[in-house]
């Protein structure tokens, strides 16, 4: 069941992330930008979540092509490591004057969505590899008539 609940986790970060940008899009089509607490939220509602987004998005695709649909401990690392981020991007982007901290967390964030996505792939290429390659010699060329 535990393993059950990492497989939502990626979609449910995607969904926050895609949430925080669709306030910063209503706010700004709104005309409303005082809603928007500061320059480094703006940026990050705008630009950010959704690489987040469309990040974790793609590598919850290249989960669902394995057997069996578990992620490694690094990937759940990875993936924790990411949220982290992304929430104290959320957290520091309540100062008006913490811009310094988005240019310090963006590349982070950056680092750990490719990272994920590359760890990911490998993962789910050495499966598929494993699951495709027969167990002995005999099953490749069946058993010899004799």
């Amino acid at each position: 069941m535990r393993e059950r609940l990492w497989l939502w986790f990626q979609p449910l970060i995607a969904a926050l992330a895609l949430g925080g940008f669709a306030a910063a899009g209503i706010f700004q089509a709104a005309d409303r930008n005082d809603l928007i607490p500061s320059v480094q939220a703006l940026i990050t509602a705008t630009f950010v979540y959704p690489g987040l987004a469309l990040s974790m998005i793609v590598n919850q695709a290249i989960v669902m092509v394995r057997r069996p649909r578990l992620l490694t401990t690094l990937e759940k690392l990875l993936v924790l490591a990411q949220f982290g981020v992304a929430g104290l991007l959320a957290l520091t982007s309540l100062e008006t004057g913490a811009l310094l901290s988005g240019f310090l967390l963006w590349p982070l964030l950056i680092i750990g969505a490719v990272s994920a996505c590359f760890t990911m792939a490998g993962t789910t290429i050495r499966l598929r590899r494993e699951y495709r390659q027969p167990l002995d010699v005999r099953d490749r060329v069946g058993d010899p008539v004799g």
